[in-house]
């Protein structure tokens, strides 16, 4: 297990690169894309290893989740949305269908 809600999501996500989660995910029209190089997985092409919510430090309703997902051609990285009335359910969908050996995290 990488993630843990007792730190802050940046500290998780300095956790999940040092452990090989090194993309930052951007999610668009139900596919995910590494910033980087633009290249798209569909969720036939990730798994989700892990994820996590997180409450804000100074606003408890101030809730984000964090996602760990590997591809099929060895891409790990991290994707992030709010949680609750704020988060892109769309992105929520996507994310827990995918294909599981997630473990939430506490």
């Amino acid at each position: 297990m990488i993630l843990s809600s007792h730190k802050t999501i940046l500290e998780d996500i300095q956790i999940a690169k040092e452990n090989g989660f090194t993309v930052d995910f951007l999610f668009k029209d139900n596919i995910i894309y590494d910033r980087a190089t633009n290249k798209g997985y569909t969720k036939n092409d990730c798994v989700l290893v892990e994820y996590c919510r997180y409450e804000g430090l100074n606003d408890p309703s101030d809730v984000s989740i964090l996602f760990l997902i590997a591809c099929d051609d060895g891409i790990k990285g991290c994707l992030s949305n709010n949680y609750g009335i704020y988060a892109d359910i769309d992105l929520m969908q996507f994310a827990l269908s995918l294909r599981s050996q997630y473990q939430e995290s506490s």
